[in-house]
């Protein structure tokens, strides 16, 4: 992430999170979109002239959108950070 301030930095790490995040909503009309999206950033990543770099990228990316998209769950449904992924949890997580 050699761009100079926070945005550049945002504009650097969010694509690659936004397309799985895509490719997972899309994932109940087409079950193998998730995984071949998945396979192909994560091999990109990895292929790229600095892996280690491409796949910090990739997971600041993932944990920054999912922090944004925790905080507009939040903010719509009027709970906080806490019960919102309590909520997230106990709907996906618990078997």
């Amino acid at each position: 992430m050699s761009r100079s301030g926070p945005g550049d930095a945002v504009a650097t790490v969010l694509p690659a999170a936004l397309e799985l995040t895509t490719a997972y909503g899309a994932a109940a009309d087409d079950p193998g979109l998730f995984w071949e999206t998945m396979r192909r950033v994560v091999g990109e990543s990895l292929t790229g002239a600095d892996p280690a770099r491409a796949v910090a990228e990739l997971l600041f990316g993932l944990s920054a959108l999912s922090n944004l998209l925790l905080d507009e769950l939040a903010e719509h449904t009027g709970q906080n950070r806490a019960d919102v992924l309590a909520e997230v949890h106990r709907s996906y997580l618990s078997a």
